[in-house]
């Protein structure tokens, strides 16, 4: 029989890439053949390839106070249930409470008055913690700029100095992980940024959802470093609507519109997004939403099956965590996620090989 260290390089990869995220820290722990194995980019596009067929995606969650990654699967069909799992819990949040995604890297920090934030790739299990040069400054979002076919990560954090009533300084910072090192971002204060609502990244660039004198989008631009024009939305919405962003596998941006005067969401995807313009498709999907009461409107969306993935406290479970599988023809599936202080879901999760750099022992930014 021949063992596992003997098989050739190819093989063994199709072997390893069919093993389930949760146990990719054990491959990589095996040898040191497996642990450069698992830090291609082919592999990693094979375990993408498997999670697809498993007509599974990811996210971002916390549960019981731990940052998780869960697999979500859709299955549609009548005898067969959708389910979530867990692939482990890995970093505790020490009461942070918002998290950014980007190209496979996640970035999680506290809203204001923050020491440190961490920045973490669930696929690989590798972090850095990120200490700020001002405790008034809070992580805006996280992207990247390609060079030469690599990508280069960035974070963009922003500081609000209020002059005098009338008068408002925001200024801006760049964290680059290469360098491991801020720097001052000579830009345009925005007003925008004072009003987001949330944000997510797309092919490596920022968009944040605003509406403030009217409903637009925000985008930053992480490889020009500057802030993009307004961008329209498919719609208008009105004082008591629920307007929220997701992105498609990062490769879209989906927005849904949750109107306050009945029950139902409807969901668009873009056609083209780019930091300068943006086109939307037709209305892509509209759920009928009773007897759910979406505070939030944290959502995701599976495009080919045509559904939509929501979260809710059930009140007639004792406000448990509940995922709600909604898609056209009253297709309707909820899964418990059990008890949670706080609401639990975070973002989508696109895995990538991309490694975070380690600093020297001792090294402090």
């Amino acid at each position: 029989m021949t063992k596992m260290s003997k098989l050739p390089n190819d093989l063994l990869e199709e072997i390893l890439s069919r093993s389930p995220l949760y146990s990719m820290r054990a491959i990589r722990l095996t040898c040191k053949k497996w642990n450069t194995l698992a830090k291609e980019e082919s592999f990693t596009k094979k375990q993408l390839v498997q999670t697809k067929a498993a007509k599974e995606f990811m996210v971002i969650m916390m549960m019981d106070s731990k940052f998780c990654l869960m697999n979500i699967n859709l299955n549609k069909e009548e005898d067969v249930e959708p389910s979530i799992k867990s692939n482990g819990k890995i970093i505790n949040p020490i009461g942070m409470c918002r998290v950014y995604h980007c190209g496979g890297l996640v970035c999680i920090t506290k809203s204001f008055s923050n020491t440190r934030d961490v920045v973490w790739n669930p696929y690989l299990g590798q972090t850095r913690w990120i200490k700020p040069r001002s405790h008034h400054a809070y992580i805006y979002a996280i992207g990247y700029e390609t060079k030469k076919s690599c990508r280069s990560y960035k974070i963009l954090s922003s500081e609000h100095n209020y002059i005098n009533i009338d008068d408002e300084r925001v200024d801006y910072e760049i964290y680059e992980l290469d360098s491991n090192s801020w720097r001052a971002l000579d830009v345009n204060s925005n007003w925008a940024t004072a009003f987001y609502k949330m944000d997510v990244s797309v092919k490596g660039n920022s968009y944040t959802y605003t509406d403030y004198r009217g409903d637009f989008l925000i985008s930053f631009d992480f490889t020009t470093e500057r802030f993009g024009p307004t961008l329209p939305l498919p719609f208008h919405s009105r004082c008591g609507d629920i307007v929220a962003l997701s992105s498609v596998r990062e490769e879209k941006l989906a927005v849904s519109l949750h109107r306050c005067n009945i029950s139902r969401m409807e969901i668009w995807i873009t056609n083209k997004i780019e930091p300068n313009n943006v086109s939307w498709g037709k209305l892509f999907l509209t759920v009928d939403m009773k007897p759910l009461i979406i505070d939030d409107g944290i959502f995701f969306i599976d495009e080919e099956k045509k559904v939509v993935v929501v979260f809710d406290k059930d009140k007639e479970m004792g406000n448990r965590i509940t995922a709600y599988i909604i898609g056209e023809n009253g297709y309707f599936r909820k899964v418990d996620l059990g008890d949670s202080e706080s609401f639990p879901v975070r973002c989508s999760y696109v895995p990538s090989s991309v490694e975070i750099k380690q600093l020297a022992k001792g090294k402090s930014n």
